[in-house]
């Protein structure tokens, strides 16, 4: 039987005339904004909120270039993944499904389906997991695959990996290269870790995405022997709902009026270049760093094609397919996510002090 890996990521607008749509989708979705009521009601909603906030959102896109980079990045990075594991033996016909944009998951299942029966791997480019990410991508998955009638065709799901040896590496080098070129009489900068957002109410839920963010941030410090100040700030606060605190703007301001003079800011929860790097961070909280007396800004690259990531995503994969992985110590089981139903928990999916389940279709 032949093997698909299926990599599935966020997606993004590539011109402006996407940017409604995209915003649409993204605000319908009930993993992402959970409206209580029927669907009409929730397509109301997104409706109206793409409605207003498309043209501020599409000016932003105007200063990054038009469009958002996810996209082909992701498909670069499929490529690359795809060399990593010919390497090791492993031969993948590889497809991909954006959550937001096309190409969709119907659209990627039904060039699935047309090369006949096979073995899917589905990776989502989530290192941590959310609800409102790998969640929302693996139950719309799970969704279309009872869809089209493939609800039989045997699927593994990759779980997160905040820990990822290769994966914090990766991380460490994007911090080590934007540090290159600091005299030797230079201090060294504060290091602002600069995760996505996530409402309060979701990990009020359980949702585990701060306790992985923190995973990280602590594994990367440790990779690091980082003697420098360091802080966790979130970013993309959308609504009046309270969301993780602090926020990066709070904190950018906090450490200027600390007397803080260089920043580098490390993008934790991103594994490419998108609006939120690309606009958010190099430009808005650039100047808002100024403002608050930051002379020294650094942003830490994206990982993108980064041979360390990419081994990282490879070892994910190849754990996946183990026939009889073994559970990791430290392993505190916790709920299966939201819109996971029709699924049964593969041992081994989880990682040393913030785990989780792998999954798979009964």
């Amino acid at each position: 039987m032949r093997q698909v890996l299926l990599i599935l990521n966020f997606g993004g607008p590539q011109r402006a005339g996407e940017v409604e749509p995209f915003l649409f989708e993204l605000f319908r979705d009930p993993d992402v904004i959970p409206i209580p009521g029927p669907p009409i009601v929730r397509e109301a909603f997104a409706d109206l909120i793409s409605g207003l906030r498309w043209t501020k959102t599409a000016r932003q896109y105007g200063q990054i270039g038009g469009g958002s980079p996810l996209v082909p990045t992701t498909y670069e990075q499929g490529a690359a993944l795809q060399r990593a594991l010919a390497e090791r033996g492993l031969d993948f016909e590889v497809h991909y499904a954006m959550r937001y944009t096309r190409p969709d998951t119907r659209t990627a299942l039904m060039a699935i389906r047309e090369g006949g029966p096979a073995r899917i791997v589905t990776l989502a480019m989530y290192p941590h997991y959310s609800f409102a990410t790998i969640g929302s991508s693996y139950g719309e998955l799970a969704r279309q695959l009872k869809a089209l009638g493939m609800q039989d065709w045997p699927v593994t799901y990759v779980p997160a990996f905040p820990v990822d040896p290769d994966y914090v590496a990766a991380v460490a080098e994007t911090i080590r290269e934007a540090v290159a070129d600091r005299t030797a009489d230079e201090p060294l900068p504060h290091l602002l870790f600069s995760a996505h957002g996530l409402p309060v109410s979701f990990v009020q839920k359980g949702d585990p995405y701060p306790r992985h963010i923190q995973a990280t941030v602590q594994a990367v410090v440790a990779e690091l022997n980082w003697q420098g100040p360091h802080s966790l700030a979130w970013q993309s606060k959308v609504g009046p709902a309270a969301w993780l605190t602090p926020g990066t703007e709070t904190e950018l301001r906090r450490l200027g009026a600390a007397g803080c003079s260089s920043v580098l800011v490390v993008p934790v929860s991103f594994v490419g270049d998108h609006i939120e790097t690309l606009f958010e961070l190099d430009i808005e909280y650039r100047e808002v760093a100024e403002e608050a007396g930051i002379h020294r800004w650094r942003r830490a690259p994206a990982l993108d094609v980064r041979p360390r990531f990419i081994q990282a995503l490879a070892n994910q994969v190849q754990r996946a397919l183990a026939p009889e992985p073994a559970c990791l110590p430290g392993c505190c089981r916790l709920p299966r996510p939201v819109g996971m139903k029709g699924l049964r928990v593969i041992p081994g999916g989880c990682v040393p002090h913030c785990p989780l389940p792998a999954y798979t279709l009964n």
